[in-house]
This record gives C-alpha cells, sequence and structure tokens, in this order.
C-alpha cells in the first residue's frame, strides 16, 4: 500500500460516526462506488468526519485559534476528500488557511487527499485517477459546503470572511444538527474587507509560492488540443 493510500485508510479510520440525527452508523465506510458516501447508511462524507473536525467550544465562545497544520488537514478533508472540483467559496477559505502554512504542508496536504497542486491550483482535476478526461466532477453538495463553512469561524484568518459569505447570501442552515453560524445584525459594509487590512498589502493572500511550470510533470498529450 503506498504512502499516500495508508494515510488516506489512516484517515477514514479515525472518523467517529455518523452524527446525522438518529443515525447509529459508528464509523464511515467509503462506497465502492461513491467514496464520499458511507455504505453502513448512505449518508455523506461530512456529517461523519465533522464530528472529529469541530471544536464546539471554540465556536461558541467565539475566540479563534492558531492555524495548525493538521487541524487545516481535517478541514480539507471534507473538501478535497473524494471530489475532483472545489466551490469557489471553498477554496476562497482553504487559500487563506494554506497561506499560513509552509509550502511543504501544503503539498502533503493535497497529495494525501489525492490532489496535485496543478488541479488544485486550477480548481478542478483534468483527469480521473485512472488517466481519464473527464467532462463531469464530483464536488460538495451545497448542504455539506453549509456544514463546513462553519469551521472556517474558528481562525482569524477566515473568521470574517465567512461572516461577510453569511450576511451577502443570509445563510441560515436548517438541514443539519446545529445552525452554521448567524449573520450579524449591523448592515454589510460598503468596501470589501480586503480594501481594509493594514498598509493595503495583499501579498499575503496568496496561498502559497507558486513554482514554476517545469516542476509540473508534462501534461497528458490528450489535453493539449482542449
Amino acid at each position: 500500500m503506498c504512502k499516500r493510500a495508508f494515510l488516506l485508510y489512516f484517515l477514514v479510520l479515525q472518523v467517529v460516526g455518523c452524527t446525522h440525527a438518529d443515525c447509529p452508523c459508528e464509523c464511515f465506510l467509503p462506497g465502492q462506488t461513491q467514496i464520499r458516501s458511507c455504505d453502513r447508511c448512505a449518508h455523506g462524507w461530512v456529517v461523519h468526519a465533522v464530528g472529529k473536525v469541530c471544536a464546539p467550544a471554540l465556536l461558541c465562545s467565539g475566540q479563534v485559534e492558531i492555524v495548525q497544520s493538521n487541524v487545516v488537514f481535517d478541514i480539507s478533508s471534507l473538501i478535497l476528500y473524494g471530489t475532483q472540483a472545489l466551490p469557489v467559496r471553498m477554496k476562497i477559505l482553504l487559500d487563506r488557511l494554506f497561506s499560513v502554512l509552509t509550502h511543504t504542508q501544503v503539498l502533503n496536504i493535497i497529495h494525501t487527499l489525492g490532489w496535485t497542486l496543478r488541479d488544485y491550483v486550477r480548481g478542478y482535476m483534468l483527469q480521473d485517477s485512472l488517466g481519464r478526461v473527464l467532462d463531469r466532477w464530483v464536488t460538495m453538495s451545497p448542504e455539506d459546503e453549509v456544514v463546513t463553512l462553519r469551521q472556517f469561524l474558528r481562525f482569524g484568518e477566515t473568521k470574517s470572511i465567512v461572516e461577510l459569505m453569511a450576511e451577502e447570501q443570509q445563510i441560515r442552515p436548517e438541514t443539519h444538527r446545529n445552525p452554521v453560524f448567524k449573520p450579524r445584525d449591523k448592515p454589510p459594509a460598503r468596501t470589501h474587507h480586503f480594501e481594509n487590512l493594514p498598509g493595503g498589502s495583499l501579498a499575503f493572500l496568496q496561498p502559497f509560492h507558486y513554482v514554476s511550470a517545469s516542476v509540473f510533470p508534462p501534461s497528458h498529450p490528450n489535453l493539449l488540443h482542449i
């Protein structure tokens, strides 16, 4: 078993039982055809894995925590595990957390979860694991995306962005046990949060240092004419 496959297997073994109301499932079992669906209870990956990831005490207190690579890996797994394309909001928020980590830490996370750097930067995969060109993609469901947004309230780097998203889209999920967040009562500011950053510099928003194209393996010949 390769190192990446072993780490993914270890990740799944650590996942606690399903958090869906009244579900007795005690451990996630990846589906044979859809690995983000549990073969034991048919509920999704996120409603299982979020039980391991969440930090309810911090979320309730409103405090923020320091970004650590192991925590970012767990949150990234909600988004990247078994998917082939990233929702825009998830990509923005992951980029902000990745900007705090080292390049090596970021690569370890995305590679372990089955993504290449090129695919992650693009936001979707061109080929599946067997090398077949994709014309449709597996991505998070809207319900899973809303559940995952709550985790980004834990960090100072992403909290204000999630709150802004809540104000602009008035997200009030009712499908899961706890609400993801409560939008602030005051009206949204006229300027975007990024415009008020100290010094006006956006350099730190870059998720990691992009390496030269020569570092990437050559593209599949069938993709050159797309």
